[in-house]
């Protein structure tokens, strides 16, 4: 299961988007927004977004988070980069998608077809794939 969230109302229409594209390319997911949104589409409407990350984390569920990049960072606590699950953000008027835990098990590719979902442009910042073309 891949857990979207979203924080303000202003990000509601990007993660329906990426919802719609990973139900089409045969991923589970599930859209969670705050209760202080109009979010209409919500599978669930949670009273701290924050804390919903930190649960769906430890119960190893990969993330695509449409919000500030800080929050998500203080939110997840990685533990351990062999089972961590992959986590992305997406800058919340959705022109960036940034894979943040990781990359290198899935987080770069799913923040790729994320950014050609929504027409963003990807970040990815491992250490191996940006010098990968020069070779």
């Amino acid at each position: 299961m891949i857990a979207i969230f979203v924080l303000a109302q202003k990000s509601v229409a990007i993660a329906e988007t990426v919802k719609k594209m990973l139900l089409e390319s045969g991923f589970d997911s599930e859209l969670v927004c705050s209760e202080n949104s109009s979010c209409n589409s919500a599978d669930e409407n949670v009273k701290s977004v924050y804390r919903a990350i930190r649960e769906r984390f430890r119960a190893k569920e990969d993330i695509v988070a449409i919000l500030p990049m800080g929050i998500l960072v203080r939110a997840i606590e990685p533990t351990k980069k062999t089972e961590d699950p992959w986590v992305v953000c997406i800058e919340e008027n959705g022109r960036y998608v940034i894979p943040v835990l990781n990359g290198h098990r899935g987080a770069n590719e799913f923040a790729t077809l994320i950014a050609d979902a929504i027409s963003a442009q990807v970040v990815i910042t491992t250490s191996e794939e940006p010098y990968a073309d020069s070779e």
